[in-house]
C-alpha cells in the first residue's frame, strides 16, 4: 500500500508534536483517514515523531 503525502498530511492536521504513532491515528480518524492509513499509523505506536514530515517518511518506508 502507497500513502499519498498530500493526504496524510491532511489527516494529520492539527496533531501536536512530538506525538506516537496512537495519537496520531487518533487525529487522522477525526480527520476522516481510511481504516488502512489508521492501522498503518496505531502499527507505530511506540515510536515518537516530531513532525508530519517524519511520520510521512516512516509510512512511506514501511510500504516499500
Amino acid at each position: 500500500m502507497t500513502h499519498d503525502p498530500t493526504r496524510l498530511a491532511s489527516y494529520l492536521e492539527g496533531a501536536s508534536f512530538p506525538a506516537t504513532g496512537g495519537e496520531l491515528a487518533g487525529v487522522a480518524a477525526s480527520n476522516g483517514a481510511p481504516e488502512e492509513t489508521l492501522e498503518a499509523l496505531r502499527a507505530f505506536e511506540g515510536d515518537h515523531f516530531d513532525n508530519a514530515n517524519a511520520v510521512i517518511e516512516a509510512l512511506g518506508q514501511r510500504s516499500s
